[in-house]
Protein backbone atom coordinates (compact mmCIF):
# COMPACT_ATOMS: atom_id res chain seq x y z
CA UNK A 1 0.00 0.00 0.00
CA UNK A 2 1.36 3.20 -0.85
CA UNK A 3 1.58 6.28 1.26
CA UNK A 4 -1.03 8.28 -0.33
CA UNK A 5 -3.49 4.85 -0.06
CA UNK A 6 -2.44 5.08 3.49
CA UNK A 7 -3.30 8.33 4.27
CA UNK A 8 -6.76 8.40 2.59
CA UNK A 9 -7.65 5.53 4.58
CA UNK A 10 -6.72 7.51 7.59
CA UNK A 11 -9.32 10.10 6.23
CA UNK A 12 -11.77 7.25 5.58
CA UNK A 13 -11.57 6.44 9.11
CA UNK A 14 -11.32 9.96 10.84
CA UNK A 15 -14.46 10.28 8.92
CA UNK A 16 -16.26 7.23 10.12
CA UNK A 17 -14.68 7.86 14.04
CA UNK A 18 -16.79 11.74 13.22
CA UNK A 19 -19.97 9.88 11.77
CA UNK A 20 -20.08 7.88 15.39
CA UNK A 21 -19.59 10.97 16.98
CA UNK A 22 -21.79 13.65 15.62
CA UNK A 23 -24.51 10.64 15.38
CA UNK A 24 -23.93 10.07 18.81
CA UNK A 25 -24.58 13.40 19.73
CA UNK A 26 -27.21 14.43 17.29
CA UNK A 27 -29.39 11.11 18.54
CA UNK A 28 -28.99 12.01 22.13
CA UNK A 29 -30.33 16.22 21.80
CA UNK A 30 -33.22 14.82 19.66
CA UNK A 31 -34.25 13.09 23.36
CA UNK A 32 -32.36 15.75 25.46
CA UNK A 33 -30.53 13.02 27.04
CA UNK A 34 -27.63 14.15 29.13
CA UNK A 35 -24.33 12.54 27.74
CA UNK A 36 -21.61 11.48 29.78
CA UNK A 37 -18.38 13.86 29.78
CA UNK A 38 -15.24 13.42 31.17
CA UNK A 39 -14.57 15.55 34.86
CA UNK A 40 -13.43 18.54 33.47
CA UNK A 41 -15.98 18.63 30.55
CA UNK A 42 -19.58 20.35 30.60
CA UNK A 43 -20.92 18.64 27.67
CA UNK A 44 -24.40 19.29 28.90
CA UNK A 45 -24.07 23.27 28.82
CA UNK A 46 -22.54 23.08 25.12
CA UNK A 47 -24.57 20.75 23.58
CA UNK A 48 -27.65 22.71 24.86
CA UNK A 49 -26.54 25.83 24.22
CA UNK A 50 -28.09 27.72 21.70
CA UNK A 51 -25.00 27.84 19.63
CA UNK A 52 -25.72 24.00 19.22
CA UNK A 53 -28.39 24.36 16.79
CA UNK A 54 -29.48 26.15 13.40
CA UNK A 55 -33.27 26.49 13.50
CA UNK A 56 -34.18 23.06 15.27
CA UNK A 57 -31.49 21.36 13.63
CA UNK A 58 -28.41 19.94 15.82
CA UNK A 59 -25.13 21.60 13.92
CA UNK A 60 -24.14 17.83 15.05
CA UNK A 61 -26.26 16.19 12.35
CA UNK A 62 -24.56 18.83 9.93
CA UNK A 63 -20.94 17.67 11.00
CA UNK A 64 -22.56 14.01 10.08
CA UNK A 65 -23.23 14.54 6.43
CA UNK A 66 -19.89 16.67 6.55
CA UNK A 67 -18.11 13.46 7.73
CA UNK A 68 -20.32 11.05 5.52
CA UNK A 69 -18.91 13.20 2.28
CA UNK A 70 -15.08 12.70 4.15
CA UNK A 71 -15.35 8.84 4.29
CA UNK A 72 -17.35 7.96 0.54
CA UNK A 73 -15.12 10.36 -0.92
CA UNK A 74 -12.26 9.02 0.19
CA UNK A 75 -13.04 5.54 -0.48
CA UNK A 76 -13.93 6.86 -4.02
CA UNK A 77 -10.38 7.85 -3.69
CA UNK A 78 -9.19 4.46 -3.46
CA UNK A 79 -10.81 3.53 -6.24
CA UNK A 80 -9.34 5.89 -8.42
CA UNK A 81 -12.12 8.89 -8.80
CA UNK A 82 -10.45 11.87 -7.80
CA UNK A 83 -13.19 14.26 -8.41
CA UNK A 84 -14.92 13.82 -5.12
CA UNK A 85 -12.06 13.65 -3.47
CA UNK A 86 -11.21 17.78 -4.87
CA UNK A 87 -14.74 18.67 -4.21
CA UNK A 88 -14.56 17.94 -0.39
CA UNK A 89 -10.89 20.16 0.00
CA UNK A 90 -13.62 22.53 -0.12
CA UNK A 91 -16.29 21.15 2.62
CA UNK A 92 -12.80 20.52 4.46
CA UNK A 93 -12.02 24.00 4.60
CA UNK A 94 -15.72 25.34 5.06
CA UNK A 95 -15.24 22.66 8.32
CA UNK A 96 -12.08 24.04 9.79
CA UNK A 97 -13.24 27.52 9.52
CA UNK A 98 -16.78 26.43 11.34
CA UNK A 99 -15.03 24.74 14.02
CA UNK A 100 -12.70 27.54 14.74
CA UNK A 101 -15.59 29.48 15.07
CA UNK A 102 -16.98 26.76 17.24
CA UNK A 103 -13.75 26.44 19.82
CA UNK A 104 -14.10 30.28 19.99
CA UNK A 105 -17.79 30.07 21.62
CA UNK A 106 -16.61 27.21 23.96
CA UNK A 107 -13.73 29.04 25.28
CA UNK A 108 -14.82 32.72 25.25
CA UNK A 109 -18.58 32.95 25.27
CA UNK A 110 -19.58 29.67 26.79
CA UNK A 111 -16.27 28.85 28.99
CA UNK A 112 -17.27 25.33 29.13
CA UNK A 113 -16.09 22.63 26.65
CA UNK A 114 -17.08 19.60 25.37
CA UNK A 115 -15.13 16.49 24.69
CA UNK A 116 -17.60 14.77 21.87
CA UNK A 117 -17.16 18.76 20.52
CA UNK A 118 -13.07 18.38 21.04
CA UNK A 119 -12.77 14.85 19.13
CA UNK A 120 -14.95 16.44 16.22
CA UNK A 121 -12.53 19.82 16.56
CA UNK A 122 -9.54 17.21 16.17
CA UNK A 123 -10.89 15.01 13.34
CA UNK A 124 -11.77 18.26 11.57
CA UNK A 125 -8.12 19.54 11.96
CA UNK A 126 -6.76 16.40 10.70
CA UNK A 127 -8.61 15.64 7.96
CA UNK A 128 -7.77 19.06 6.33
CA UNK A 129 -4.20 18.23 7.22
CA UNK A 130 -4.50 15.27 5.29
CA UNK A 131 -6.16 17.01 2.47
CA UNK A 132 -3.58 19.71 2.05
CA UNK A 133 -0.88 17.36 2.51
CA UNK A 134 -2.34 15.29 -0.28
CA UNK A 135 -2.61 18.00 -2.35
CA UNK A 136 -5.46 16.58 -4.53
CA UNK A 137 -5.64 19.71 -7.01
CA UNK A 138 -2.42 18.60 -8.20
CA UNK A 139 -3.84 14.75 -9.75
CA UNK A 140 -5.07 14.66 -12.97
Amino acid sequence: MSKTQSLTLIMVLAGFIGMIDSAYIGFNSLGGTLLPCGPASKCHEVLNSSYSHVGNISIAWLGFLFYFAISTSSVFRLWGFQQAFRFTLVASLVAFLVTTYLLYIQAFILQAFCDYCLLSAFLVMLILGLHLFLRPWKEN
